[in-house]
């Protein structure tokens, strides 16, 4: 397929007067396995990707939400590769608009109004409303272009058809779609008008206009009107491949969670599978090559790139205050009520347990612990107080502090157990006190208690991603081949435990020597050991309640 040159498409608003230094391609536009069906590679995959290409910087941006962020992070950073985080929104009217993070005002940003998206939906769905942007613009980078994962060639990918089609009035679903015409009135309505909103919405210095090239037809055409959007509008041109798998071979993966996710198999899914292998994690070379006429477009991804300074490494977390009485900071409410507990928990308290326990609060001091000790110890005394069984556990139970304040029943001291293991300095993150409480009303009300004390948005249940293992991914795999019932029953049963055992000898067993199987479907089988493991949604386990301000941390689905 060959490129139309247009020199001179874009102007860049970035370092116009920088000398032409030659800056490598970078990735900013990747969604993970976390975009729940939509993505075919882990994070981690991505991360290694990226090094062997040495590519500097890559951003992962997945769908309605940042949960594979923290993984992305780690992973790229043991890389040596500098990870990027955004999110794809899906808006309203069906359009998919990604954003960046620029810097720790933006992550919070983003994280508000996904929460606010998801709670509104239900349950595996979210919809931004358009006029919830401009709140929550600041510290964002909005990228307008084609859109991303299983749009058509058209400029509708991020540039919906909004109006209502007449000849849709007598078919089952009309209404439903007439109130989301309506709902997505307010919205821009062509191409022209929804840059300028985004552009007044974010800064006409944080909106891109992003060109993917994967020689489909009519994908030109788009590009072409995108140019002349940038043009028009004065906006930098951004060049990406809108990645769903870290190779090429994870289009196969990407096309059985295609039938997974729209409950179809090969035969019949058609237009909905992807219809080639380009949305893979392209090289500075590769990606050079295809936007030759375009030498800005790739430029612009280092200077985008550089301003996206946000890193999960320095979010920092700070627990909610806890009330104290007055003439106390919450530090020495503590040292209070720890040592009255230590005068209920020992006859005499020895040199050795008073030396114990001065140790441990000076290091709860110093890292800013005292609150979160407080709360645990709120929520296990309105236990005791209720008569609901209340126990801590786990490396707890290593804590003289937490012995005195009764979260746990076992003295360290006496038993010589190793602070540290718990607590120590150089640990990330503050510790992990689990509470164990009885099943049923007497459980729900301790959660409802502190819903009630801390409020709706300021705690949360434990997010629990569910995964796919052998024995489901073996079944999901054959309702994509299309396998009768018959054939799913054997095939699945083949993967339990031995899954691995079970992989190497499907080939040579008779369900597939029986079965006359098309290449298309044969060469699916590879995915059997890419699919397990594989995010399939989000789920609420009752695990345990979360204390925080939910509205400016992690998005709950």
């Amino acid at each position: 397929m060959g490129f139309m040159i247009r020199p001179n498409a874009s102007p860049s608003i970035w370092g116009a007067h920088a000398p032409r230094v030659r800056s490598p391609y970078i990735e900013l536009h990747t969604c993970s396995a976390f975009s729940f069906l939509r993505g075919a590679s882990f994070p981690e995959q991505f991360a290694q990707a990226a090094a062997e290409l040495e590519m500097p910087a890559m951003a992962l941006l997945d769908r309605n939400g940042v949960y594979g962020a923290q993984r992305f992070s780690v992973a790229a950073r043991e890389q040596n590769t500098r990870p990027i985080i955004g999110a794809e929104l899906s808006m309203e009217d069906g359009s998919i608009l990604p954003v960046l993070v620029e810097n720790r005002t933006g992550y919070k940003n983003l994280c508000e109004l996904l929460t606010q998206a998801h709670l509104r939906s239900e349950k595996g769905k979210c919809a931004v409303r358009w006029n919830e942007l401009p709140p929550f613009a600041e510290g964002l980078v909005a990228l307008f272009g084609p859109g991303s994962a299983g749009c058509q060639p058209a400029v509708c990918g991020s540039l919906p058809q909004t109006t209502f089609n007449s000849a849709r009035a007598h078919k089952p679903g009309a209404r439903q779609a007439a109130g989301r015409d309506r709902l997505a009135a307010c919205a821009p309505r062509n191409s022209a008008n929804r840059v300028r909103f985004l552009i007044n919405t974010f800064g006409r210095e944080k909106v891109c206009v992003e060109i993917q090239r994967h020689f489909l037809r009519g994908e030109e055409r788009i590009n072409r009107q995108l140019i002349d959007l940038a043009r028009s509008n004065r906006l930098p041109i951004l060049a990406t491949n809108g990645v769903q798998y870290a190779r090429p071979y994870g289009r196969e993966v990407l096309d059985v969670f295609t039938c997974i996710r729209e409950h179809t198999h090969l035969d019949a899914a058609g237009k909905l599978l992807t219809q080639n292998s380009q949305r893979h994690l392209k090289s500075d070379r590769e990606m050079r090559e295809l936007f030759r006429d375009l030498p800005e477009a790739i430029e612009n991804t280092s200077r985008l790139a550089e301003r996206l300074t946000f890193s999960l490494e320095n979010i920092g977390y700070e627990f909610p205050s806890f009330p104290v009485p007055e003439g106390h900071d919450m530090d020495s409410f503590l040292r209070t009520i720890v040592w009255f507990g230590a005068q209920q928990r020992y006859a005499t308290i020895s040199t050795v347990v008073k030396q114990k326990l001065e140790e441990e609060l000076a290091l709860i001091t110093k890292l800013g612990f005292a609150g979160y000790f407080l709360i645990v110890w709120d929520i296990v005394n309105f236990c005791r107080e209720h008569n609901i069984m209340v126990q801590g556990r786990g490396s707890a139970a290593n804590s003289a502090v937490c012995y005195c304040l009764a979260i746990t029943p076992v003295d360290p001291v006496s038993n010589h157990l190793v602070f540290e293991r718990f607590l120590n300095e150089s640990r990330k993150g503050w510790p992990d006190i689990d509470l164990d409480l009885p099943s049923g009303d007497r459980r729900e009300a301790v959660i409802q208690e502190i819903y009630r004390r801390y409020g709706k948005h300021g705690a949360a249940m434990t997010a629990n991603v569910i995964t796919f293992r052998g024995r489901s991914a073996a079944r999901e795999i054959g309702k994509a081949l299309n396998f009768s019932p018959s054939i799913l029953d054997r095939f699945s049963h083949l993967f339990g435990r031995a899954f691995w055992i079970a992989s190497r000898i499907c080939s040579r067993t008779a369900i597939f020597r029986t079965r006359s199987i098309s290449n298309r479907k044969s060469s699916r089988l590879v995915c059997r050991r890419n699919i397990r493991a594989c995010r399939r949604s989000l789920d609420c386990i009752r695990r345990s309640t979360v204390c925080r301000d939910i509205l400016a941390s992690i998005p709950a689905e």
